[in-house]
């Protein structure tokens, strides 16, 4: 009797809330100790393949050039959705797409210009508020290192949609975006999760 090859049906995968920590921020503030930051993130399988993902984060910087000292802080959300096309459900090879929102403050408390011909200046600029709003296409990898326990890596493509400009000086880092001198860049993220299953 001929044998007829059947195909296995998929396991439903188990839900769970899976929250990471992002730790290239640490490794950032070794890097460059004017500058510190706390991300954190968190998914949801909405099915076999789709994930709901959202990350938040602050940041700090406070670098001190020759002629300037400059101070900025902020917060920073990312919305949007990863969809997955690894058939081992626990780990995760996905494309996903974020939208990025900042808010952030800067000041300049000291500012020390010397000039020959003009003539030199001494002052400060007040702190003003700034919001800027940009988009991202993700790579995101996932993998179990054991149960419930993941590790995470992200290669992002960054777009600056819009946001209110600096009349003042031209801005240098955006929370959760980057140095905003052009209008994209691209970023790479290093994280450790844990899934909090559900039956």
């Amino acid at each position: 009797m001929a044998q007829t090859d059947t195909i296995p049906e998929r396991v439903p995968p188990s839900r769970g809330l899976r929250i990471g920590v992002n730790l290239s921020r640490p490794l950032m503030t070794y890097i460059e100790p004017s500058r510190f930051g706390l991300e954190a993130m968190a998914d949801f399988n909405l099915g076999y393949d789709y994930f709901a993902v959202a990350e938040a984060g602050y940041s700090y910087r406070e670098p001190e050039k020759p002629s300037y000292q400059l101070k900025e802080n902020g917060l920073f959300i990312r919305l949007g959705a990863d969809k997955n096309f690894y058939e081992q459900f626990n780990d995760v090879v996905a494309l996903g797409a974020r939208l990025g929102f900042s808010t952030y403050n800067r000041s300049a408390p000291t500012i020390n210009l010397h000039g020959n011909y003009w003539g030199g200046f001494t002052g400060s600029l007040p702190g003003e508020t700034f919001f800027k709003q940009w988009a991202e296409v993700v790579l995101v990898l996932k993998t179990e290192l054991f149960s419930n326990f993941f590790l995470g890596w992200n290669l992002r493509g960054k777009l600056l949609l819009f946001g209110k400009e600096d009349r003042n000086m031209n801005d240098r880092y955006i929370p959760g975006f980057g140095s905003s001198d052009v209008n994209s860049t691209a970023g790479f993220d290093f994280y450790i999760y844990y899934r909090f299953p559900l039956k």
